[in-house]
């Protein structure tokens, strides 16, 4: 079976090909892992702040629960 000319350009180009979509699949998952550790070594005054008034938000609350007891 003789091979036509197109089929050998392909064939020539199929590593090449490989390495542009491996670059690109790796490129995407980089991009994703880089932002999750952005995310969460990032100091978010905000979380912070709403953790802190949700503590103290709900101590007066355990301590009117522990007078009925």
């Amino acid at each position: 079976m003789k091979l036509s000319n197109r089929q050998l350009v392909i064939g020539s180009l199929q590593p090449l090909l490989f390495c542009i979509g491996m670059y690109c699949v790796i490129l995407i998952f980089s991009v994703f892992a880089c932002s999750s550790l952005y995310h969460a070594f990032k100091s978010n005054k905000k979380t912070a702040d709403t953790e802190a008034r949700a503590v103290s938000a709900h101590q007066p609350v355990k301590q009117v629960a522990a007078s009925f007891k």
